[in-house]
């Protein structure tokens, strides 16, 4: 029978033995992410072949207001030069949604629920407003055929309703935002795998605009922003726009306290796909220079000069209906300058 001084040894030496075994783990693990890191620097996996699913795609339509061939635009990427982007990229098909009899009967309860009159007004053969009969200023637009909407308080008319201050802090009106949708069955998961964004808002005149803190706000924005697709970002036509907005005010009356709820989230069927060739990226930094670009967002300076600083391929999610989810050149650089350009060659695109 082994006494304690055996017992001791064999424990030590069974604690030793674990303790090199994990060590011995750890650094295979790390050699291992390290060789293959490099393996696919070095022998980097072939783009898929583009197949053109889909056959021509419609070419992606930008806003119209574009002051791209009104600036000079200059390169400093830390390469030195446009970095080469995928040979190819994935197309996603957007169906359709198709009219439903039971659709305003459906919008009907939701207007209910968010104590609205629930008689419709038609505006066109799709879009009805609700309006509130205890509240005038608070109104709902709902589009039965898509599900996209926006309830809004018409705050220029009552800015008093700002001397109330109760704001929920960042934290808070992210909470009651994403509980909000979730309570009406909202909260899908393209909004809730990608990334809430809460900005402070200052009412100066009849307008809420940007400001830094909490103090000194009227008003809090929460945007809610779709995940990524197949790594990569995607844009609305205004980038610090997400696909669902809300806009809280600090007034106690419920009514007023949601001063927008906008909801524009058109569906993506992310199992019926084609793939694309795509332009080279120089072609596209040259489109951007001759004025072919969208320019997205642009901070004026007083100077007509951008440089750019980042180059990147994303996916345009336009807040009007769109047949295909396209991928696009994003273009970053100073004063929060963002460009778009489309991405698929154009002997593809109508």
């Amino acid at each position: 029978m082994a006494n304690l001084t055996e017992t001791a040894y064999y424990t030590r030496r069974t604690i030793n033995w674990m303790i090199l075994a994990v060590i011995m783990y750890i650094i295979l693990r790390i050699a291992f992410s390290i060789f293959m890191v490099l393996w696919i620097y070095l022998f980097p996996p072939k783009p898929i072949p583009p197949n053109f699913r889909f056959g021509k795609l419609p070419a992606i339509k930008f806003p119209e207001s574009s002051p791209s061939g009104q600036l000079t635009f200059t390169l400093e990427t830390i390469e030195g030069i446009v970095p080469a982007a995928s040979n190819s990229a994935v197309v996603y098909f957007m169906p359709k949604q198709a009219a439903n009899l039971l659709a305003l009967t459906k919008t009907q309860e939701f207007a209910k629920r968010l104590g609205l009159n629930p008689n419709p007004i038609e505006e066109s053969k799709s879009v009805y407003r609700f309006d509130d009969d205890t509240t005038p200023l608070r109104r709902l637009r709902y589009d039965i055929v898509s599900n996209n909407f926006i309830l809004r308080y018409g705050f220029e008319q009552d800015t008093g309703l700002f001397s109330e201050r109760n704001l929920p802090g960042v934290d808070a009106g992210i909470a009651e935002s994403r509980s909000l949708m979730q309570t009406f069955n909202l909260y899908s998961p393209d909004i809730s795998k990608g990334t809430p964004i809460a900005i402070f808002l200052k009412l100066v005149g009849d307008k809420l605009i940007p400001t830094t803190s909490l103090s000194q706000a009227d008003a809090i924005r929460i945007d809610f922003f779709r995940q990524s697709v197949s790594s990569l970002r995607l844009f609305t036509p205004n980038p610090d726009e997400g696909q669902v907005v809300f806009i809280f005010s600090g007034s106690k009356d419920n009514k007023k306290k949601i001063v927008q709820f906008a909801y524009t989230l058109w569906p993506i069927d992310y199992e019926t796909t084609g793939t694309y060739a795509l332009k080279p990226s120089a072609t596209a930094w040259e489109e951007l220079k001759s004025g072919k670009g969208y320019i997205a967002r642009h901070s004026i300076d007083g100077s007509s000069t951008i440089t750019v600083r980042q180059v990147y391929l994303g996916y345009y999610d336009s807040f009007d209906p769109q047949m295909y989810l396209q991928p696009i050149y994003v273009f970053e650089g100073d004063n929060n300058f963002l460009g778009f350009v489309p991405a698929i060659i154009p002997e593809w695109t109508e």
